[in-house]
């Protein structure tokens, strides 16, 4: 206006092409679905300031508001790309079939149903099928949440995402890609996140609610005051701030939990966690680790701790699976000296046979002693009672024919578990355990916890059922799991966490990962969006001064478009600096040495 004066008209044009769609879509909203948002406050304000021939200034204020609308857009945007990759199941390039009698090598891509796959110990199983030759143990915890290997043998049904652990299995191909079951998993999670309701960030809430009080405001002072009167209230800035430092403090306290070893997808989720009252862990993988630990050594006929410890672990020495790892493990904490097995000829199936210094050593669950002639003694029944009842597992150890002992393995808990419990009682949190494992195993681990509550032998579609459950018993659920298992109960829960080093399901599909893999920073997490809470309602009542000021001195002594600039610059800015502060705290030197 000053330099060249045509250009005022450029610019008026060019702020009118901008905000046209934005003035469009909100009065579409106001038709259809009879509500306000602050958005059309926006857009009416740059067209009153327009009309009342403030060019510069609403050149000034587009800029501000597109700048507020970029950052809540950016935190949602980064949730929705991150979902976009939700079930991210890798199938392995090429696979052994059975075509004649004779192994060959394929593509997995060309695997047909009624095709024989040939797995091995060590191999992630790719398809649904039913076994037609061989047996093996199988670790299923991601997909059905059992804490213990299956032993399964011909005839019976295996799945796609599960390991075989020991064993050589011959697998006719029944399901392939989408029709699997983790697949159909994988659908169910999407339809879920299609047909999910958007959460709207408490700030835009709050600036929607002040929609109707400023249109009336600024349409009394229309008639009180006159034109700029009317202009300056539209830009009083009250949503525009709202939408500028909400997301900016909700930005700033994502970067103080990345800090922490904390990524958190979606920002929302902050909000929500404040209100949380309770949390549901999944077990296996989540609250217990998937090694195992040797708790009992069980000996027979006087036979020593140590030489059955000793037995066990020359049988194990070249497997890799959990239970091998936790009695090799169990060994070397007891200081026992390990030599390879003469006779490295291993006959694998639910357990191992080797043969070292004349001696035949069996080592496996009570099916194998059976296949292999070994007979149990009764002094051991009791303790396979308890085992049952506690959710432990028998590894039987037999040396030329007669049963030596028994290795008792019950889940290993996760660093710090009953710390991280008694601090989310403090919190006054109610807290469950949610498993597909059987009942008496889930209800031992809780009473060894001290958590409140168990959900046993629930199907993977069924943790969502529990988890609406609760909700729709007014409880808020911050739900923590780690399988493909958990994928639907994560989207379901009003907050989901997962671990780093969990399945890519359940990772993609948790709105937090707590990367440090230590249940620890779940307090932490807690920590911060109390922080989070806390910020959020000091930038909101900054807000709130310098638009109430404006307003009142519109009306008492007219203020115009320039005091509702250095009023609207002069909030955003204080906002904006609170907003910032936990950003100022990570830079300060620390005083621990």
């Amino acid at each position: 206006m000053v330099v060249y004066p045509p250009l005022s008209w450029v610019s008026a044009a060019s702020l009118l092409a901008l905000m046209w769609p934005l003035f469009r879509r909100n009065f579409r909203i106001l038709l259809e679905e009879r509500r306000f948002k602050y958005r059309l406050v926006a857009t009416l304000s740059i067209f009153s300031s327009l009309a009342a021939g403030y060019y510069v200034v609403s050149s000034l204020i587009v800029v501000v508001v597109f700048s507020a609308f970029k950052l809540a857009a950016r935190t949602e945007a980064y949730s929705q790309a991150a979902m976009m990759n939700t079930f991210a199941l890798q199938p392995p390039t090429t696979v052994w079939i059975q075509v004649a009698g004779m192994e060959t090598e394929v593509s997995f891509a060309e695997v047909q149903v009624g095709d024989i796959i040939i797995l091995s110990a060590g191999q992630t199983i790719p398809v649904d099928g039913h076994i037609t030759e061989g047996a093996a143990t199988i670790d299923q915890h991601v997909l059905t949440g059992e804490a213990q290997p299956v032993e399964k043998t011909l005839d019976d049904t295996v799945f796609a995402n599960t390991l075989v652990l020991t064993g050589k299995i011959y697998v006719q191909v029944e399901q392939t890609g989408n029709d699997t079951a983790a697949a159909q998993i994988g659908n169910i999670l999407c339809n879920m996140t299609a047909q999910r309701l958007e959460h709207e960030a408490r700030s835009e809430q709050l600036a929607d609610k002040l929609t109707l009080p400023v249109l009336a405001a600024s349409g009394l002072a229309m008639v009180t005051i006159g034109p700029a009167g009317a202009a300056a209230i539209m830009n009083s800035g009250f949503g525009s701030t709202l939408f500028f430092s909400g997301p900016l403090s909700m930005l700033s306290h994502l970067n103080l939990a990345s800090h922490h070893g904390i990524l958190i997808k979606d920002g929302r989720s902050l909000e929500k966690l404040h209100s949380v009252d309770t949390v549901v862990f999944d077990k296996t993988g989540t609250l217990t680790l998937e090694q195992p630990e040797v708790s009992s050594i069980h000996c027979c006929a006087d036979w020593p701790e140590a030489e059955v410890l000793t037995f066990a672990a020359l049988a194990e020495h070249r497997q890799t699976h959990p239970v091998a790892n936790a009695i090799l493990a169990a060994a070397e904490w007891h200081g026992l000296e390990m030599t390879p097995p003469d006779d490295a000829a291993y006959t694998v199936g639910f357990g191992v046979q080797v043969n070292h210094q004349g001696n035949t050593l069996q080592v496996g669950s009570q099916r194998f002693m059976q296949q292999v002639g070994v007979e149990i003694p009764a002094t051991l029944e009791e303790v396979k009672v308890n085992c049952q009842t506690s959710g432990n597992s028998l590894i039987f150890v037999a040396v030329n024919g007669q049963l030596a002992g028994a290795l008792e393995l019950q889940a290993q808990l996760r660093p710090d578990t009953v710390e991280l419990v008694n601090k989310l009682h403090q919190r006054g949190l109610k807290l469950c355990i949610l498993s597909g494992d059987h009942r008496q195993p889930t209800e031992h681990l809780a009473r060894r916890l001290g958590i409140d509550d168990v959900f046993a032998e629930v199907l993977p579609e069924g943790k969502a059922d529990k988890i609406r459950e609760l909700q729709e018993a007014g409880r808020t659920v911050c739900f923590v799991g780690d399988g493909i298992n958990d994928a639907i109960a994560l989207q379901q829960a009003d907050v989901s966490v997962s671990l780093r080093g969990a399945t890519s399901v359940a990772t993609d599909s948790a709105q937090i990962v707590l990367m440090n893999q230590s249940l620890q920073q779940l307090d932490q997490l807690f920590e911060i969006a109390d922080g989070f809470n806390k910020n959020l309602n000091q930038t909101m009542r900054i807000a709130y001064i310098p638009g109430s000021v404006l307003i009142g001195g519109v009306f008492l002594f007219h203020f115009g478009m320039t005091a509702a600039l250095v009023l609207y610059g002069s909030g955003v800015t204080a906002a904006m600096s609170k907003a910032l502060s936990p950003l100022r705290q990570l830079s300060k030197p620390s005083n621990k040495p």
